[in-house]
Protein backbone atom coordinates (compact mmCIF):
# COMPACT_ATOMS: atom_id res chain seq x y z
CA UNK A 1 0.00 0.00 0.00
CA UNK A 2 1.55 3.62 -0.76
CA UNK A 3 1.96 5.54 2.28
CA UNK A 4 0.51 8.92 1.05
CA UNK A 5 -0.55 10.69 4.11
CA UNK A 6 0.23 14.54 3.69
CA UNK A 7 0.63 15.01 7.27
CA UNK A 8 2.30 12.20 8.05
CA UNK A 9 5.24 13.16 5.39
CA UNK A 10 4.86 16.57 6.16
CA UNK A 11 6.06 15.47 9.94
CA UNK A 12 8.71 12.69 8.60
CA UNK A 13 10.49 15.20 5.75
CA UNK A 14 10.45 17.88 8.62
CA UNK A 15 12.36 15.33 11.17
CA UNK A 16 14.83 14.11 8.62
CA UNK A 17 15.56 17.71 7.58
CA UNK A 18 16.88 18.38 11.06
CA UNK A 19 18.88 14.70 11.35
CA UNK A 20 22.40 15.08 10.45
CA UNK A 21 25.11 12.27 10.38
CA UNK A 22 28.81 12.53 9.56
CA UNK A 23 29.30 9.05 7.05
CA UNK A 24 32.06 7.63 5.82
CA UNK A 25 31.22 8.90 1.85
CA UNK A 26 33.92 10.03 -0.07
CA UNK A 27 33.11 13.66 0.78
CA UNK A 28 32.63 13.13 4.18
CA UNK A 29 29.80 15.85 4.15
CA UNK A 30 26.70 15.59 6.89
CA UNK A 31 23.54 14.64 4.93
CA UNK A 32 20.13 14.14 5.74
CA UNK A 33 16.88 13.33 3.49
CA UNK A 34 16.38 16.59 2.10
CA UNK A 35 20.25 16.50 1.64
CA UNK A 36 20.48 12.74 0.03
CA UNK A 37 21.14 12.29 -3.50
CA UNK A 38 18.84 9.60 -4.09
CA UNK A 39 15.84 10.69 -1.07
CA UNK A 40 15.45 6.71 0.16
CA UNK A 41 14.98 5.67 3.62
CA UNK A 42 17.89 3.75 4.37
CA UNK A 43 20.52 5.43 2.10
CA UNK A 44 22.36 6.62 5.43
CA UNK A 45 25.62 8.08 3.60
CA UNK A 46 23.18 10.09 1.48
CA UNK A 47 24.74 8.94 -2.09
CA UNK A 48 23.10 8.03 -5.01
CA UNK A 49 23.18 4.02 -3.99
CA UNK A 50 22.28 1.81 -1.35
CA UNK A 51 24.79 -0.62 -0.77
CA UNK A 52 26.67 -2.35 1.70
CA UNK A 53 28.03 1.14 3.11
CA UNK A 54 24.36 2.03 4.47
CA UNK A 55 24.14 -1.71 5.52
CA UNK A 56 26.97 -1.16 7.94
CA UNK A 57 25.86 2.24 9.09
CA UNK A 58 22.50 0.91 9.95
CA UNK A 59 24.26 -2.07 11.87
CA UNK A 60 26.91 0.11 14.02
CA UNK A 61 23.75 2.35 14.96
CA UNK A 62 21.83 -0.71 16.35
CA UNK A 63 24.77 -2.04 18.31
CA UNK A 64 25.09 1.81 19.72
CA UNK A 65 21.67 1.18 20.77
CA UNK A 66 20.73 4.71 18.66
CA UNK A 67 16.80 5.31 17.86
CA UNK A 68 15.07 5.68 14.60
CA UNK A 69 14.34 9.20 16.20
CA UNK A 70 18.08 10.37 16.46
CA UNK A 71 18.76 8.88 12.59
CA UNK A 72 15.49 8.37 10.85
CA UNK A 73 17.24 7.70 7.46
CA UNK A 74 18.24 4.72 8.97
CA UNK A 75 14.56 3.41 9.89
CA UNK A 76 14.83 1.64 6.23
CA UNK A 77 11.28 -0.21 6.69
CA UNK A 78 9.55 3.03 8.34
CA UNK A 79 8.03 1.42 11.27
CA UNK A 80 9.33 4.00 13.59
CA UNK A 81 12.17 1.18 15.34
CA UNK A 82 16.04 0.98 14.75
CA UNK A 83 16.54 -2.85 14.30
CA UNK A 84 17.59 -5.84 12.53
CA UNK A 85 14.65 -5.56 10.36
CA UNK A 86 16.00 -2.34 8.65
CA UNK A 87 18.99 -4.29 7.63
CA UNK A 88 17.09 -6.54 6.01
CA UNK A 89 15.71 -4.19 3.98
CA UNK A 90 19.06 -2.81 2.93
CA UNK A 91 20.36 -6.09 2.31
CA UNK A 92 17.51 -7.42 0.32
CA UNK A 93 18.07 -4.36 -2.18
CA UNK A 94 21.39 -4.76 -2.56
CA UNK A 95 20.63 -8.75 -3.41
CA UNK A 96 17.54 -7.69 -5.16
CA UNK A 97 15.34 -9.63 -3.20
CA UNK A 98 11.48 -8.52 -2.90
CA UNK A 99 11.25 -6.14 -0.39
CA UNK A 100 9.53 -2.25 0.19
CA UNK A 101 11.29 0.99 -0.65
CA UNK A 102 10.22 3.96 1.15
CA UNK A 103 11.11 7.23 -0.49
CA UNK A 104 10.26 10.67 -1.45
CA UNK A 105 7.60 10.84 -4.37
CA UNK A 106 8.31 14.51 -6.07
CA UNK A 107 4.96 15.91 -6.44
CA UNK A 108 3.13 19.67 -6.81
CA UNK A 109 -0.15 18.42 -5.26
CA UNK A 110 -1.39 21.72 -4.80
CA UNK A 111 -0.69 23.83 -8.07
CA UNK A 112 1.29 26.10 -6.73
CA UNK A 113 4.69 25.61 -8.83
CA UNK A 114 6.83 23.74 -5.89
CA UNK A 115 7.34 20.43 -5.74
CA UNK A 116 6.71 18.72 -2.29
CA UNK A 117 7.99 15.83 -1.35
CA UNK A 118 6.04 13.13 0.01
CA UNK A 119 6.66 10.20 1.70
CA UNK A 120 5.39 7.14 0.16
CA UNK A 121 5.97 3.30 -0.48
CA UNK A 122 7.11 1.36 -3.05
CA UNK A 123 7.40 -2.54 -3.64
CA UNK A 124 10.47 -3.62 -4.81
CA UNK A 125 11.80 -5.19 -7.68
CA UNK A 126 9.69 -3.13 -10.16
CA UNK A 127 9.17 -5.75 -12.89
CA UNK A 128 6.19 -4.66 -15.04
CA UNK A 129 4.97 -1.13 -14.67
CA UNK A 130 2.79 1.33 -17.06
CA UNK A 131 3.93 5.45 -17.54
CA UNK A 132 1.83 8.01 -17.46
CA UNK A 133 3.23 11.04 -18.91
CA UNK A 134 4.39 13.19 -22.12
CA UNK A 135 7.75 12.49 -23.95
CA UNK A 136 9.81 13.83 -20.91
CA UNK A 137 9.29 10.75 -18.98
CA UNK A 138 9.48 8.48 -21.89
CA UNK A 139 12.91 10.07 -22.91
CA UNK A 140 13.85 9.49 -18.96
CA UNK A 141 12.84 5.86 -19.10
CA UNK A 142 14.56 5.42 -22.44
CA UNK A 143 17.34 6.64 -21.56
CA UNK A 144 17.96 4.45 -18.82
CA UNK A 145 17.20 1.61 -20.47
CA UNK A 146 13.93 0.37 -18.93
CA UNK A 147 12.69 -0.91 -22.01
CA UNK A 148 10.58 -4.31 -21.22
CA UNK A 149 9.56 -3.76 -17.72
CA UNK A 150 7.32 -1.12 -19.35
CA UNK A 151 3.54 -2.94 -20.18
CA UNK A 152 1.98 0.26 -21.71
CA UNK A 153 1.90 3.75 -21.93
CA UNK A 154 0.06 7.18 -22.84
CA UNK A 155 0.79 8.02 -26.70
CA UNK A 156 0.66 11.70 -26.47
CA UNK A 157 1.46 14.23 -28.96
CA UNK A 158 5.03 14.82 -27.43
CA UNK A 159 5.85 11.27 -27.31
CA UNK A 160 8.85 10.78 -29.88
CA UNK A 161 8.26 7.23 -32.05
CA UNK A 162 11.61 7.86 -33.97
CA UNK A 163 13.29 7.05 -30.80
CA UNK A 164 11.39 4.70 -29.01
CA UNK A 165 8.20 4.14 -30.96
CA UNK A 166 9.10 0.30 -31.31
CA UNK A 167 10.02 0.10 -27.73
CA UNK A 168 6.97 1.61 -25.78
CA UNK A 169 4.51 1.40 -28.75
CA UNK A 170 4.96 -2.10 -29.96
CA UNK A 171 1.74 -4.74 -30.73
CA UNK A 172 2.66 -6.06 -27.35
CA UNK A 173 1.97 -3.06 -25.03
CA UNK A 174 -1.03 -1.67 -23.95
CA UNK A 175 -2.50 1.74 -25.41
CA UNK A 176 -3.46 4.05 -22.60
CA UNK A 177 -4.88 6.62 -24.70
CA UNK A 178 -3.48 9.93 -26.34
CA UNK A 179 -3.97 11.92 -23.00
CA UNK A 180 -0.50 13.27 -21.46
CA UNK A 181 -2.00 13.37 -18.10
CA UNK A 182 -4.62 11.39 -17.37
CA UNK A 183 -5.63 7.25 -17.60
CA UNK A 184 -8.53 5.80 -17.08
CA UNK A 185 -8.58 3.00 -14.46
CA UNK A 186 -12.06 1.28 -14.06
CA UNK A 187 -12.35 -2.00 -11.92
CA UNK A 188 -9.12 -2.70 -12.43
CA UNK A 189 -8.32 -2.07 -16.09
CA UNK A 190 -6.72 0.89 -17.40
CA UNK A 191 -8.99 2.24 -20.53
CA UNK A 192 -9.87 -0.69 -22.89
CA UNK A 193 -7.08 -2.84 -21.80
CA UNK A 194 -6.66 -5.34 -18.80
CA UNK A 195 -2.83 -4.73 -18.55
CA UNK A 196 -2.47 -4.39 -14.62
CA UNK A 197 -4.14 -8.13 -14.47
CA UNK A 198 -2.66 -9.90 -17.81
CA UNK A 199 1.20 -8.55 -17.17
CA UNK A 200 1.00 -8.33 -13.47
CA UNK A 201 2.02 -4.28 -12.71
CA UNK A 202 3.10 -3.23 -9.51
CA UNK A 203 3.80 0.31 -10.39
CA UNK A 204 2.49 3.55 -12.60
CA UNK A 205 5.65 5.94 -13.27
CA UNK A 206 4.23 9.65 -14.05
CA UNK A 207 5.53 13.25 -13.15
CA UNK A 208 5.42 15.27 -10.40
CA UNK A 209 3.03 18.06 -11.37
CA UNK A 210 -0.74 17.97 -10.33
CA UNK A 211 -2.16 17.51 -13.64
CA UNK A 212 -0.77 13.93 -14.04
CA UNK A 213 -2.45 11.58 -12.92
CA UNK A 214 -5.48 13.20 -11.56
CA UNK A 215 -7.06 9.90 -10.54
CA UNK A 216 -3.81 8.48 -8.38
CA UNK A 217 -5.89 7.40 -5.91
CA UNK A 218 -7.72 4.70 -8.00
CA UNK A 219 -4.94 3.05 -8.25
CA UNK A 220 -3.67 3.35 -5.06
CA UNK A 221 -7.33 1.51 -3.75
CA UNK A 222 -6.29 -1.40 -6.23
CA UNK A 223 -2.54 -1.18 -4.65
CA UNK A 224 -0.69 -0.30 -7.75
CA UNK A 225 2.19 1.77 -6.53
CA UNK A 226 2.50 5.30 -8.05
CA UNK A 227 6.25 6.86 -8.67
CA UNK A 228 6.33 10.13 -9.18
CA UNK A 229 9.75 12.30 -10.47
CA UNK A 230 10.64 15.37 -12.23
CA UNK A 231 11.66 13.93 -15.74
CA UNK A 232 11.91 17.53 -17.37
CA UNK A 233 14.11 19.09 -14.34
CA UNK A 234 17.20 20.67 -14.84
CA UNK A 235 17.74 21.36 -11.11
CA UNK A 236 20.02 18.99 -9.39
CA UNK A 237 18.16 17.71 -6.48
CA UNK A 238 15.52 17.19 -8.81
CA UNK A 239 17.06 14.91 -11.57
CA UNK A 240 19.35 13.56 -9.57
CA UNK A 241 16.48 11.64 -7.37
CA UNK A 242 14.11 11.32 -10.38
CA UNK A 243 16.98 9.43 -12.35
CA UNK A 244 18.60 7.46 -9.02
CA UNK A 245 15.05 6.25 -7.67
CA UNK A 246 14.04 4.82 -11.14
CA UNK A 247 17.44 3.64 -11.12
CA UNK A 248 17.10 2.03 -8.03
CA UNK A 249 13.50 0.49 -8.35
CA UNK A 250 14.37 -0.88 -12.00
CA UNK A 251 17.79 -2.34 -11.08
CA UNK A 252 19.65 -0.36 -12.97
CA UNK A 253 21.83 2.07 -11.02
CA UNK A 254 24.69 2.10 -12.57
CA UNK A 255 23.04 2.97 -15.75
CA UNK A 256 21.59 5.95 -13.45
CA UNK A 257 24.77 6.57 -11.87
CA UNK A 258 26.31 7.55 -15.59
CA UNK A 259 23.14 9.45 -16.77
CA UNK A 260 23.43 11.81 -13.72
CA UNK A 261 27.31 11.94 -14.49
CA UNK A 262 26.57 13.10 -18.24
CA UNK A 263 23.95 15.39 -17.10
CA UNK A 264 26.52 16.79 -14.81
CA UNK A 265 29.09 17.45 -17.73
CA UNK A 266 26.98 19.08 -19.73
CA UNK A 267 25.65 21.46 -17.58
CA UNK A 268 29.07 22.32 -15.86
CA UNK A 269 30.53 22.88 -19.43
CA UNK A 270 27.70 25.32 -19.56
CA UNK A 271 28.12 26.78 -16.86
CA UNK A 272 32.37 27.38 -17.41
CA UNK A 273 31.51 28.77 -20.51
CA UNK A 274 28.84 31.42 -19.65
CA UNK A 275 30.67 32.18 -16.74
CA UNK A 276 32.07 35.78 -18.22
CA UNK A 277 29.21 36.63 -20.00
CA UNK A 278 25.79 35.44 -17.56
CA UNK A 279 23.34 37.71 -17.21
CA UNK A 280 24.31 39.84 -20.14
CA UNK A 281 21.71 38.26 -22.42
CA UNK A 282 17.43 38.41 -21.51
CA UNK A 283 15.27 35.78 -22.83
CA UNK A 284 11.91 34.29 -23.08
CA UNK A 285 10.57 30.62 -23.03
CA UNK A 286 8.34 29.17 -25.19
CA UNK A 287 6.28 26.05 -25.09
CA UNK A 288 3.07 26.20 -27.22
CA UNK A 289 2.29 28.15 -30.53
CA UNK A 290 1.56 31.80 -29.39
CA UNK A 291 2.18 31.28 -25.55
CA UNK A 292 5.16 32.15 -23.37
CA UNK A 293 6.06 30.84 -20.39
CA UNK A 294 5.87 32.93 -17.17
CA UNK A 295 6.17 32.63 -13.27
CA UNK A 296 7.86 29.15 -12.08
CA UNK A 297 8.39 26.49 -14.39
CA UNK A 298 11.26 24.12 -16.30
CA UNK A 299 11.37 26.26 -19.46
CA UNK A 300 12.16 29.21 -17.39
CA UNK A 301 14.76 27.48 -15.21
CA UNK A 302 16.72 25.91 -18.15
CA UNK A 303 17.11 30.01 -19.37
CA UNK A 304 18.51 30.84 -16.06
CA UNK A 305 20.65 27.97 -15.95
CA UNK A 306 22.01 29.08 -19.61
CA UNK A 307 23.38 32.29 -18.20
CA UNK A 308 20.55 34.50 -19.22
CA UNK A 309 17.93 36.77 -17.26
CA UNK A 310 14.42 35.77 -17.79
CA UNK A 311 13.39 38.59 -19.15
CA UNK A 312 9.38 38.55 -17.70
CA UNK A 313 10.68 37.81 -14.18
CA UNK A 314 9.33 41.81 -13.18
CA UNK A 315 5.85 40.97 -14.14
CA UNK A 316 3.13 39.50 -11.75
CA UNK A 317 0.88 36.96 -14.20
CA UNK A 318 -0.79 35.74 -10.94
CA UNK A 319 -0.62 32.06 -10.38
CA UNK A 320 -1.08 31.15 -14.23
CA UNK A 321 2.37 29.13 -15.61
CA UNK A 322 1.66 30.38 -19.60
CA UNK A 323 0.43 33.46 -21.27
CA UNK A 324 -1.52 34.06 -24.57
CA UNK A 325 1.06 36.79 -26.04
CA UNK A 326 -1.85 38.16 -28.37
CA UNK A 327 -3.78 38.67 -25.07
CA UNK A 328 -0.68 40.88 -23.53
CA UNK A 329 0.80 42.26 -26.46
CA UNK A 330 2.50 45.06 -23.83
CA UNK A 331 4.93 42.28 -23.26
CA UNK A 332 6.91 42.78 -26.65
CA UNK A 333 7.94 46.25 -25.71
CA UNK A 334 9.69 44.43 -22.71
CA UNK A 335 13.17 44.13 -22.78
CA UNK A 336 14.56 40.87 -24.19
CA UNK A 337 16.33 39.86 -26.93
CA UNK A 338 15.61 36.09 -27.32
CA UNK A 339 12.53 33.56 -27.37
CA UNK A 340 13.42 30.16 -27.60
CA UNK A 341 10.68 27.55 -28.50
CA UNK A 342 11.34 24.09 -26.80
CA UNK A 343 9.03 22.40 -28.88
CA UNK A 344 8.81 18.42 -28.98
CA UNK A 345 7.95 18.54 -32.57
CA UNK A 346 11.81 19.12 -33.30
CA UNK A 347 12.71 15.38 -32.67
CA UNK A 348 14.66 12.35 -34.22
CA UNK A 349 12.20 11.59 -36.77
CA UNK A 350 13.10 14.96 -38.50
CA UNK A 351 13.21 16.04 -42.07
CA UNK A 352 14.19 18.90 -43.86
CA UNK A 353 10.16 19.73 -44.41
CA UNK A 354 8.97 18.92 -41.03
CA UNK A 355 11.80 21.12 -39.56
CA UNK A 356 10.83 23.99 -41.84
CA UNK A 357 7.35 23.44 -40.66
CA UNK A 358 7.37 23.31 -37.36
CA UNK A 359 9.94 26.66 -37.98
CA UNK A 360 7.58 28.58 -39.51
CA UNK A 361 4.68 27.53 -37.44
CA UNK A 362 6.55 28.60 -34.15
CA UNK A 363 7.96 31.82 -35.18
CA UNK A 364 5.17 32.99 -36.90
CA UNK A 365 2.92 33.52 -33.93
CA UNK A 366 5.37 36.26 -32.47
CA UNK A 367 5.76 37.49 -36.05
CA UNK A 368 4.67 41.08 -34.13
CA UNK A 369 7.84 40.93 -31.95
CA UNK A 370 10.33 43.62 -33.08
CA UNK A 371 13.34 40.82 -32.99
CA UNK A 372 10.88 38.51 -34.80
CA UNK A 373 13.59 37.66 -37.02
CA UNK A 374 16.84 37.71 -35.39
CA UNK A 375 15.78 36.54 -31.92
CA UNK A 376 13.84 33.48 -32.25
CA UNK A 377 14.98 29.79 -31.77
CA UNK A 378 13.26 26.60 -31.80
CA UNK A 379 14.81 23.19 -30.08
CA UNK A 380 13.90 19.91 -29.09
CA UNK A 381 11.14 19.68 -26.47
CA UNK A 382 11.77 16.15 -25.48
CA UNK A 383 15.53 16.11 -25.15
CA UNK A 384 17.24 15.45 -22.08
CA UNK A 385 17.14 19.13 -20.21
CA UNK A 386 20.61 19.39 -19.84
CA UNK A 387 20.78 19.60 -23.71
CA UNK A 388 17.78 22.29 -23.65
CA UNK A 389 19.67 24.04 -21.62
CA UNK A 390 22.72 23.43 -23.60
CA UNK A 391 21.08 24.92 -26.74
CA UNK A 392 19.20 27.46 -25.18
CA UNK A 393 23.08 28.94 -24.41
CA UNK A 394 23.81 28.28 -27.62
CA UNK A 395 21.22 30.56 -28.97
CA UNK A 396 22.23 33.33 -26.29
CA UNK A 397 26.55 32.76 -26.65
CA UNK A 398 27.27 31.52 -29.72
CA UNK A 399 30.81 32.56 -29.07
CA UNK A 400 30.81 30.91 -25.65
CA UNK A 401 28.73 28.01 -26.44
CA UNK A 402 29.12 27.17 -29.78
CA UNK A 403 26.52 24.74 -31.36
CA UNK A 404 29.53 22.37 -32.52
CA UNK A 405 30.27 21.62 -29.05
CA UNK A 406 26.29 21.12 -28.30
CA UNK A 407 26.17 18.53 -30.86
CA UNK A 408 28.87 16.96 -30.18
CA UNK A 409 27.93 16.83 -26.48
CA UNK A 410 24.38 15.71 -28.03
CA UNK A 411 25.86 12.83 -29.89
CA UNK A 412 27.58 11.81 -27.09
CA UNK A 413 24.14 10.95 -25.01
CA UNK A 414 22.42 9.23 -28.35
CA UNK A 415 25.97 7.06 -28.32
CA UNK A 416 25.94 6.04 -24.59
CA UNK A 417 22.14 5.71 -24.30
CA UNK A 418 20.28 5.47 -27.65
CA UNK A 419 22.63 3.05 -28.93
CA UNK A 420 20.38 0.88 -30.42
CA UNK A 421 18.91 3.86 -32.81
CA UNK A 422 22.10 4.47 -34.42
CA UNK A 423 21.26 8.79 -34.73
CA UNK A 424 23.76 10.65 -35.84
CA UNK A 425 23.61 14.54 -35.27
CA UNK A 426 25.56 15.67 -38.85
CA UNK A 427 22.08 14.77 -40.53
CA UNK A 428 20.11 16.75 -37.74
CA UNK A 429 19.86 19.95 -36.58
CA UNK A 430 18.44 20.64 -32.98
CA UNK A 431 18.50 24.83 -32.59
CA UNK A 432 16.56 26.34 -35.58
CA UNK A 433 16.35 29.96 -36.50
CA UNK A 434 15.70 32.37 -39.09
CA UNK A 435 19.18 32.04 -40.19
CA UNK A 436 19.06 28.38 -40.73
CA UNK A 437 15.82 28.06 -42.06
CA UNK A 438 15.30 31.29 -44.65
Amino acid sequence: MIGVIAVVAILLVSAVSVYMLTSDDDNGTPTGLDDAELQVFGNINGDRFIDSKDQSLIEQLIDDGSTATEYPMADANQDGVLDSKDVDVVKSIINGEKTTVWHINQHDADGSGTIDSIVVSTKFPITSAIANGNGNMLTLLYSLGIHDQIKGCSKSSSVDLAMYGDVYFSADDANLGTSSSAITFEDGKVGSSNVIAEKNVTAVITQSHRSYLTNEADFEKSNIDVVRVSPASADPVLFVHSIMLLGLLFEVSDIADDYVDYNFKVLDYVEKNTASVKGTVSAVASSMTGYISVGESDYRDYIIKAGGVYGLDHKDFGTTTSIVVNDYKEVYLEDFQRIIHFRTGLNYDQTEESNQKYWNTYSKAFSDWQYADSGQFVTGGSLPPCLRVAYAAAAMYPDQVTLDAVDKLHQEYLDKFCSENDFDMDSMKFLLSNSTMN
